[in-house]
C-alpha cells in the first residue's frame, strides 16, 4: 500500500476508536471491539471487521450481502476504503467525523457494462400492489415489491432502474429479474433472491483466498485489474414488447458497438433454427443500435432471440422475447 493509503487507514482507525470510546457509538458506527476484531470466513477465505462488519451484521448479513469475496482495500480511483461481497460493495465515508458505510451502485454499473440504457415508463398513480418511483421512472410490484419493502427498501437496494424482465442465466434457466440501483432481484420459483453482482464485478486480483488466523493489519492496495476477464462476455439488449403475438413489429435496442460499424442480425427460433434478417444495420455515433423487425403471422410460439454482432468489434448482443398465440 502507498503512503497515502497507510495514512488514510491510520486516520480512519483512530477516528473510529476515539468516537466509540469517548463519545459512544451511534447506530451506523461499529462497536469498539468490532474495530479491532476481524472474523475469517472459510467459505470464501476472506476477513471482515471494523465498520464493515458492524454494518453487515446489522443489515441482514449473509442473507442480504453474501460472504466477503475480497478483503478491505484502497480503491485506486478515489482512495476510498472498500470491500466486495457476493451481492454488494461496501464503501467507507467519513462524514462529520463519523464512519458511514455506503453501498456501491452495482445494479447501475452492471447495466452500464452490458451497454443497457432502459427507458423509463409512463407515470401512474401508485397502488397497494404496484408503486411508481418518479426518481427513476420505474415501478416495483408483487413479490419484488414485498421483498424490497421487507429488507431495507431504498437504503439497501436503491430505487428500481428497470421493470421486470426475463433473462437467461449461465445455467440455461430463464428467470424473471428486476434491477435496482444497488442490486438485481431474481425470482427463483416462488422465492426472491438477490443476484451475485458483487461476484461478477469484484477485481479478480483481490478475490484469491487468504489463509486463516492471519488477518491483514492494514488494507491492501487495489493493484492492477487490467488482466481480469470481461465480466460480461455476452451482452443483453432490449426487445420491446417482450411478449407479443406472431406477426408483430418489434424493436431491438443494443449498445456498446464501435460507432459506425456494420451489425449483422439474425433470429434464433424456438426450434433452434436460425433466420437471417435480410439486411444489416449500422451503429450510431454513440455505438447504439435501434432497429425494427417483424415476425411472421405463421411463426411458432415460444422463446425467441435476436442477435446483433458487430462485424469489426465482434461484440454480440442478444435480445430475448416471447411469441404467444
Amino acid at each position: 500500500m502507498n503512503r497515502s493509503g497507510r495514512r488514510l487507514w491510520r486516520w480512519v482507525s483512530g477516528i473510529l476508536i476515539l468516537m466509540l470510546l469517548l463519545v459512544g457509538a451511534p447506530a451506523p458506527t461499529a462497536r469498539a471491539q468490532d474495530v479491532l476484531t476481524y472474523f475469517y470466513f472459510p467459505q470464501t477465505g476472506h476477513y471482515l471487521g471494523g465498520a464493515f462488519r458492524s454494518f453487515w451484521e446489522r443489515n441482514g448479513s449473509v442473507d442480504i450481502f453474501g460472504y466477503p469475496i475480497t478483503d478491505e482495500y484502497i480503491r485506486n480511483s478515489d482512495g476510498k476504503l472498500v470491500q466486495y461481497f457476493e451481492r454488494a460493495r461496501f464503501e467507507l465515508q467519513i462524514v462529520n467525523n463519523q464512519a458511514v458505510v455506503e453501498l456501491g451502485l452495482l445494479g447501475r454499473e452492471y447495466l452500464q457494462l452490458r451497454g443497457d440504457i432502459i427507458t423509463p415508463i409512463a407515470p401512474f398513480p401508485s397502488t397497494a400492489n404496484r408503486r411508481y418511483f418518479p426518481e427513476t421512472g420505474h415501478s416495483v410490484q408483487g413479490a419484488f415489491k414485498a421483498f424490497w419493502e421487507r429488507n431495507g427498501g431504498r437504503d439497501i437496494f436503491g430505487y428500481p432502474i428497470s421493470e421486470e424482465a426475463v433473462e437467461r442465466f449461465p445455467d440455461g434457466a430463464l428467470r424473471v429479474v428486476q434491477y435496482f440501483e444497488r442490486v438485481r432481484l431474481e425470482l427463483h420459483g416462488n422465492r426472491v433472491l438477490i443476484g451475485r453482482l458483487g461476484a461478477v464485478l469484484a477485481p479478480c486480483q483481490l478475490t484469491p483466498p487468504l489463509p486463516p488466523n492471519n488477518p491483514p493489519t492494514q488494507p491492501r492496495g487495489e493493484g492492477d485489474s487490467s488482466g481480469c476477464p470481461n465480466p460480461i462476455p455476452v451482452a443483453y439488449g432490449r426487445v420491446f414488447p417482450q411478449f407479443n403475438a406472431p406477426g408483430t413489429v418489434l424493436g431491438f435496442e443494443a449498445r456498446g458497438y464501435i460507432p459506425g460499424e456494420t451489425i449483422s442480425l439474425w433470429l434464433n427460433l424456438p426450434d433452434q433454427s436460425v433466420r437471417e434478417l435480410p439486411y444489416t444495420a449500422v451503429a450510431a455515433e454513440d455505438g447504439a443500435l435501434l432497429i425494427g423487425f417483424r415476425t411472421l403471422a405463421t411463426d411458432p410460439a415460444g422463446q425467441w432471440s435476436i442477435v446483433g454482432r458487430g462485424v469489426t468489434s465482434n461484440r454480440q448482443v442478444v435480445g430475448i422475447f416471447f411469441v404467444q398465440r
